[in-house]
């Protein structure tokens, strides 16, 4: 049986070498790993916490620990799907390091469509989930979009800086992917990534175009 010892640390109670704050974290981490799967398969509007706890081995009171409500949640699996993408995109610019900026663009967007096809339920959340719920999923969603398209941007112009223009091309440039994304996946992800990405290149160097006079 594991043994129950008071930590110095100030994160509590320590039990089977965890202290209370690193099992509430563990408990969290599940719950978003669970939100994203339940989302994925059933959309955020069909799903209950009771679903989301069920998913993640968990009873409801573990979900109340860490958030305030479903829409909280939703956030939560929303920039957990948004870093593994960035993370991927950015990976797949560094292994080409010395290439052209448009080589290591394409290399970004072939990762990125290729995440989505892959990882669907992660797709959803990304793609699909976040429209319309509330201001504060519709916020969180915008800077997501908004980390992606400067991450885009800085591919292709490595002196690129934010601007009110620019950051309405940025909006422009993620809701074009965005689009692309959904009717790829609506039709089963038949066509070819290479397709994707040639049809989103221009979207993408419009966010290095010249500021309107």
């Amino acid at each position: 049986m594991a043994k129950a010892t008071t930590s110095g640390t100030g994160q509590g109670r320590t039990y089977g070498g965890q202290s209370s704050g690193e099992r509430q974290a563990e408990r969290q981490e599940r719950l978003i790993r669970a939100a994203v799967d339940t989302y994925g398969e059933q959309g955020f509007r069909h799903t209950t916490v009771a679903d989301v706890c069920r998913t993640a081995g968990l009873t409801p009171r573990y979900f109340y620990e860490s958030f305030a409500n479903s829409e909280a949640l939703l956030i939560a699996a929303y920039e957990a799907v948004t870093r593994i993408a960035l993370e991927t995109v950015q990976a797949a610019a560094s292994e080409l390091d010395e290439a052209e900026p448009e080589t290591r663009l394409e290399a970004m967007l072939n990762a990125y469509y290729a995440l989505l096809r892959d990882k669907p339920a992660a797709a959803r959340v990304f793609v699909t989930e976040m429209s319309g719920i509330s201001a504060a999923v519709d916020m969180a969603f915008e800077q997501g979009l908004a980390k992606f398209a400067r991450l885009l941007a800085q591919t292709l112009d490595p002196e690129w800086r934010d601007t009110e223009a620019r950051s309405l091309r940025e909006t422009g440039t993620m809701h074009g992917l965005l689009a692309i994304a959904r009717s790829w996946i609506a039709r089963g992800c038949k066509e070819p990534i290479t397709d994707l990405v040639a049809i989103a290149m221009p979207f993408c160097r419009l966010l290095i175009a010249e500021d309107a006079r």
